[in-house]
């Protein structure tokens, strides 16, 4: 699907509930609020039952307490991560097409429909788990919601009560750090899962043969591969795995079904070991790959993204918690209160708010160069 087509859905989205919330009018703070007449706020009771019903439980809350220090060091090695790209991008060391936006690569880098799904997955969890620990602290969940460009879908949110700002720094923190450890563990779930969709059945079809390798003018775009040095091709794992054995100059053996005929070629690798061919499983399956690769890709962005110590971004309240933390680790001692004291400090909420800003600022001038 092109990106004129998908823009124009979007649009069209953008459209009706536009037309939709207006005849509503202003009497429900739900619905949808148009800013600059291309940014909106759609706030709505989804998922509210389910918070309700899946954060009853305190263990929860245990659960978003001990996210606090893996999203504390994972938010150490982001912001080291973040310091270092910034000074490769305007060094030139590094491309700096890889800071454009994310928005921008959908259609040319990222394929539309497994890239939305991929988002909607990262997004939708990790607000819910927000939601789900804050609930399991009694926090009051006011609404759930879409932030929208034009009906195209930048990101959802959880919207929890006022007291969300009277809880402690601790409470916060665990809230915070849930939704970026989801986002990590989907991106972990991603990685054990992708081994056994490669072994699905399916057949392999040959999508390119390139230039001045062994299987130029011997194989064809087209060819379906059967067996490879007599072995059975039957997977992408089973490609992989005989490819792997596959030595520099040797002579090997490769079936493949031509239309309907079934031909069986010898060809001598390259000194490299490659024969010189690209294949592609069936349509579904590729559509099940792409879609998992770029779950465990945008889900590692969005987790790593939301863990630097920037409102309203989540590693802002996690920082934030430290000094409680430190505090808490022994009940009555003179040894943590005063390590607590020094990190109040240095990591409070005016010098975190001044981080904020230069991180934003960075980030605006990062996305700017790019697209110069």
């Amino acid at each position: 699907m092109t990106s004129t087509t998908m823009i124009m859905i979007f649009f069209l989205i953008w459209t009706i509930l536009s037309i939709y919330y207006y005849r509503r009018g202003e009497e429900d703070e739900r619905g949808l609020k148009i800013y600059y007449g291309i940014l909106g706020i759609l706030r709505t009771s989804w998922g509210l039952g389910v918070i309700d019903k899946i954060g009853k439980y305190r263990f929860w809350q245990k659960v978003g307490l001990l996210f606090i220090p893996v999203a504390i060091v994972i938010s150490i090695l982001t912001l080291c991560t973040f310091i270092n790209s910034t000074l490769g991008l305007f060094s030139g060391s590094i491309p700096k097409e890889s800071s454009k936006p994310i928005i921008f690569l959908f259609g040319d880098v990222i394929p539309w429909i497994p890239g939305i799904i991929a988002l909607i997955v990262g997004i939708t969890l990790h607000e819910l788990a927000h939601g789900i620990v804050a609930r399991s602290f009694n926090l009051k969940i006011k609404s759930t919601g879409l932030i929208l460009l034009l009906g195209i879908p930048l990101g959802a949110f959880v919207e929890i009560g006022e007291d969300f700002k009277k809880a402690s720094r601790k409470v916060r923190g665990a809230i915070a750090s849930a939704g970026p450890v989801i986002n990590i563990l989907i991106f972990l779930l991603v990685l054990l899962i992708t081994p056994y969709v490669l072994s699905i059945p399916s057949s392999l079809t040959i999508t390119k043969v390139l230039e001045d390798f062994p299987a130029s003018g011997v194989l064809m775009e087209g060819d379906v591969i059967l067996s490879i040095k007599g072995k059975r091709v039957s997977s992408l794992s089973d490609f992989q795995e005989v490819v792997k054995e596959i030595k520099p100059e040797e002579d090997i053996t490769i079936t493949v079904i031509r239309g309907n005929e079934l031909k069986t070629f010898e060809i001598t690798t390259s000194p490299q070991g490659k024969i010189g061919i690209v294949v592609e499983p069936s349509k579904p399956l590729v559509f099940i790959l792409e879609t998992l690769f770029w779950t465990g890709v945008l889900n590692l962005l969005l987790g790593f993204f939301n863990l630097l110590p920037a409102l309203p971004l989540d590693g802002f309240h996690i920082w934030n918690a430290i000094p409680e933390l430190v505090r808490d680790l022994r009940a009555n001692s003179k040894i943590t209160e005063i390590i607590s004291r020094y990190m109040e400090y240095l990591i409070n909420e005016r010098n975190l708010t001044t981080m904020s800003i230069t991180i934003w600022l960075i980030i605006l001038a990062s996305i700017l160069y790019s697209l110069m």
